[in-house]
């Protein structure tokens, strides 16, 4: 998981977590191997994991004293062959959502199984997936530990605001993007609303902005320019259908702007409803359609006692602070070798 030119706010935190260890860890050495994503069709990704697998045989050629894998699968196969090559090198592997609960399945399951013995720490990064990978690999996790937040780029700003909603991430169905252009199509046209990010429903929102002034696109924007729309939004749009522990939702926590979610366990396990967002059933466009027809039009005090609340939670889960949990990791795994 990385970004890329295509696809430049994937794994965006992994990214910042790798170069925030580089940086707190001068005097150790912390290398990176990730996919290159230069295909997006069905058929260019089956290439990208092939040339990934190849690309992987010259990390074998250097012993390393960890291995930290981020998403499970398919990667962790590479790394249960490193670890043949090197046992003593440790596991760690940080698991992020999809990875556990729609990528391990009956056909695959009893094998992943045995594989994960080979992982010495594990990772979920929210309460309501390390239920689920315990559940399905019969893995207790070590720790349970969020990517970070970039606090140096999301922060609170009193800035006005010029979008109703914004949704930053991918146009997918996971996402439940689908759900935002059903209920945008029966809403009034005088709410505003802000996309950022790309994928499969790129070409309706497309459709959406022609019929509509008020609806706003752009793509590839780098994280500071994320922030500097999320603070002219009054809320961030996520009606997930899966998710790990959502990071955009935390984002914009930090810059001070409450959300509005589907009622799964890991978006219950950020928000508490009216105090810091709002949550709204599943698939249920109608139900979203009228919480965002209620808090376009919310109250001046209210929407500030909103604000206050949001700018309270997570503030634990910086970059810096959770960089710093995992050097303590690292070191605990390495004391004695």
């Amino acid at each position: 998981m990385y970004p890329s030119k295509e696809k430049s706010f994937a794994g965006i935190f992994v990214k910042n977590q790798y170069e925030a260890l580089k940086e707190i860890m001068l005097e150790d050495e912390v290398d990176i191997f990730f996919m290159k994503r230069k295909f997006t069709s069905k058929a260019g990704s089956v290439i990208k994991y092939i040339i990934t697998f190849f690309r992987f045989f010259k990390i074998l050629f250097k012993r390393y004293d960890i291995i930290h894998l981020h998403y499970f699968y398919p990667l962790i196969y590479i790394v249960y062959l490193y670890k043949l090559f090197y046992p003593n090198t440790k596991v760690i592997v940080t698991y992020h959502g999809s990875d556990v609960t729609k990528k391990i399945n009956e056909n695959n399951i009893n094998k992943l199984k045995k594989i994960s013995s080979i992982v010495d720490y594990h990772i979920p990064v929210g309460k309501a997936l390390s239920e689920i990978l315990e559940q399905k690999l019969n893995i207790k996790p070590n720790k349970i530990l969020p990517v970070g937040v970039n606090d140096k780029v999301f922060f609170y700003e009193d800035k006005p605001k010029i979008f109703d909603f914004i949704y930053v991430g991918s146009f997918v169905s996971r996402k439940g993007v689908d759900v935002i252009i059903k209920a945008l199509k029966n809403l009034d046209k005088s709410i505003s609303v802000c996309f950022v990010g790309q994928g499969d429903y790129l070409k309706e929102i497309q459709e959406l902005q022609k019929l509509n002034s008020n609806i706003k696109l752009y793509v590839g924007l780098s994280q500071d320019k994320i922030q500097h729309l999320i603070v002219q939004s009054k809320f961030l749009l996520l009606p997930t259908r899966n998710e790990g522990f959502p990071t955009s939702t935390i984002e914009s926590m930090y810059c001070g702007v409450p959300v509005l979610v589907s009622d799964i366990p890991q978006t219950k396990e950020q928000v508490e409803d009216g105090v810091n967002g709002f949550i709204v059933p599943v698939d249920d466009v109608l139900a979203l359609q009228n919480k965002m027809k209620e808090l376009a039009n919310i109250n001046d005090e209210d929407y500030k006692v909103l604000v206050t609340n949001t700018l309270t939670f997570y503030k634990d889960i910086s970059l810096t602070s959770v960089c710093n949990e995992l050097i303590i990791i690292y070191r605990f795994l390495t004391k004695n070798d």
